[in-house]
């Protein structure tokens, strides 16, 4: 389907238009054994039924899908507003105004999103590459960032240019358990840095600062930080107010300010099939994306590793990301109970 035609089209007129319906798996699997059962039954009422079934069952079932995933978005959006007022996080302060810098504006699919890094970024960026007209041969061959591709084709908003964007635009975020970001976070920045990269500089920095000696000695030959001398390392960064936190780990609510901005999908890591299929379908977007996984990681599985890193730390460490994160948590529904020992 291509994009949605006209310019200056509302909100509500994009989110109103629907994709053409296709039924899910699970429907043509039902339909298929229903039509063996009465084709057996009664040969001469098939058609009759089949006709029927076909045209509405099926396409109810999926309109019902698709009501779900309407009102689970709507739940989320309200949660937000509820948890920003509260917290008067939508007010501008002296050390907190609304931020465009990492929104990208996709004028001709009537898109906007804030590219949040750990949380689907790699893929995401890959799809808005495709809709600014890479080709996905250029892009599986070339070696430049795709974020400099993307940034030569979506340049940098301000906040006016955004929130205009925003209203003729279906505007989406991906979130993602804060913890499960920064271990993510971790692994590929940290643990498995590139040799010689500012990452890799960085965690020699964080050993020489943070790496504990016993007579002399330290207590882990590992070449690269542990989780808990990372963890060190971030919590004495954020006790100054003028350092500015790497965006791989820095909250969401500091890099996407969305209590500013209005969004219409808010995307969870922890449902993104769901999630990214319904913005596909009600931003028409089929013809040109497709869901796709990029960047799954390296080493072990972040789900697989939290409770050992998180296993390193003590309450007060655990403490301290918490309320580092804590707005995350709230605007988003996350909690972190789990994670404590005590």
């Amino acid at each position: 389907y291509g994009a949605i035609a006209g310019n200056g089209s509302s909100r509500q007129q994009l989110l109103q238009f629907r994709a053409p319906i296709h039924p899910p798996d699970g429907a043509i699997h039902h339909l298929r054994l229903v039509q063996h059962r009465q084709h057996a039954h009664d040969r001469q009422n098939h058609d009759h039924y089949q006709r029927n079934v076909k045209n509405s069952t099926i396409n109810s079932q999926y309109r019902l899908d698709m009501d779900y995933m309407k009102q689970r978005m709507e739940h989320r959006v309200e949660r937000l507003q509820k948890k920003c007022a509260e917290y008067r996080l939508n007010e501008s302060k002296h050390n907190y105004k609304p931020k465009a810098w990492e929104y990208l504006i996709q004028h001709e699919y009537h898109l906007v999103w804030c590219n949040v890094f750990k949380a689907a970024s790699t893929s995401w960026m890959y799809n808005f590459n495709l809709m600014a007209g890479y080709s996905p041969q250029f892009l599986r061959k070339t070696k430049d960032v795709p974020l400099q591709l993307a940034r030569q084709k979506y340049p940098r908003p301000s906040v006016e240019k955004l929130k205009e964007a925003i209203n003729e635009s279906i505007s989406f975020i991906i979130v993602r358990h804060p913890f499960e970001r920064l271990v993510s976070a971790y692994k590929d920045k940290i643990q498995y840095a590139l040799p010689n990269s500012h990452h890799h500089k960085l965690g020699n920095r964080i050993i020489q600062k943070y790496r504990k000696t016993v007579n002399g000695k330290p207590t882990t030959l590992l070449k690269y930080p542990t989780f808990s001398e990372f963890v060190n390392y971030l919590l004495d960064e954020i006790k100054h107010p003028h350092f500015e936190i790497d965006m791989h780990w820095v909250p969401v609510t500091h890099f996407c300010t969305p209590c500013f901005f209005h969004y219409d999908v808010i995307a969870k890591f922890e449902t993104l099939e769901e999630d990214q299929n319904y913005l596909i379908s009600i931003g028409h977007l089929d013809s040109v994306i497709k869901p796709q996984w990029k960047n799954a990681g390296k080493g072990a599985h972040t789900n697989d590793m939290l409770m050992k890193f998180f296993s390193e730390l003590d309450d007060a460490q655990i403490r301290g990301l918490y309320d580092y994160y804590r707005f995350d948590f709230e605007l988003f529904g996350y909690s972190a109970k789990e994670y404590y020992k005590n």
